[in-house]
């Protein structure tokens, strides 16, 4: 097995017949202190991988659990990798893996910019605004309608606006595991909402979340922020009635402060 590092991401290449985490330790932690954002582990050179070499990743989990600031994604795992690190529960579960080395930066950039959001927002004084409004971005045209609405409630009542898009990660990958599909989608709107909002004049943050449950999501950020009302914009099209109808009932059970359900027009 050969380990090589360039800037953020570490190579491997060769064959892991054995658990070979002491020496690729030694380069996450050298290359962590480069780039604090993250560490990707390209795995397109693997020619071989034993369920023995497979611990290695189970060691790499462990470190990451053990280190708060720790971020490691694998990218570019080869077919024949996959099946054997599938065979590994703790690997198969928790290990965040990427399509691509560039699509693995893109999901760290954005856990880190997640993260700043987060500390900025508890930290910042609400003082300033009487009430905070929580609008949730489905991103799609729905978005349109809930952008709408939540500029209606503050020109009759002026509040500071925090756009949530939540990003629901399946119970089979780890919550931090790269969705680079949703996660562009999530933050083109996100910026969207925020440019028409304060293009109106309206005070506006923007957070992209995840979480295993959309219905908890919503109820997280609104009570951490005190939310006066929680404006949720649903997808026009959620696969059908029952889909709709599940996600909507699952919202208002959840959520307990003042809540407005938009849905976009449905052809």
């Amino acid at each position: 097995m050969i380990v090589e590092s360039y800037e953020d991401v570490i190579v491997l290449s060769g064959s892991l017949r054995s658990n070979f985490w002491e020496t690729i330790h030694t380069a996450v932690s050298l290359t962590l202190k480069r780039h604090p954002t993250g560490v990707v582990i390209d795995c397109s050179g693997i020619t071989e991988i034993t369920t023995e070499g497979a611990d290695t990743f189970v060691d790499a989990i462990r470190f990451v659990e053990d280190h708060d600031q720790a971020r490691i994604v694998v990218a570019a795992v080869p077919p024949h990798v996959k099946e054997v690190l599938r065979q590994v529960p703790d690997v198969r579960s928790q290990l965040p893996e990427a399509s691509t080395v560039e699509e693995a930066r893109r999901s760290l950039d954005l856990l880190v910019e997640e993260e700043d959001l987060g500390k900025k927002k508890r930290k910042e004084p609400t003082k300033a605004f009487d009430r905070i409004i929580v609008g949730v971005v489905s991103s799609d045209e729905g978005d349109t309608q809930m952008l709408h609405v939540v500029e209606e409630m503050v020109e009759n009542l002026p509040a500071k606006v925090v756009l949530v898009a939540p990003i629901v990660v399946p119970r089979d990958k780890p919550v931090s595991a790269p969705m680079p599909v949703e996660e562009e989608k999530a933050a083109a709107s996100l910026d969207a909402g925020r440019n028409q909002l304060m293009n109106r004049g309206i005070p506006c943050d923007i957070r992209l979340e995840r979480h295993r449950e959309l219905s908890t999501l919503i109820q997280e950020v609104g009570e951490e922020l005190n939310a006066a009302h929680i404006v949720v914009g649903l997808a026009s099209d959620l696969k059908g009635d029952e889909s709709y109808i599940k996600v909507l009932r699952s919202v208002i059970e959840r959520v307990k402060r003042p809540l407005v359900i938009v849905r976009g027009a449905r052809v």
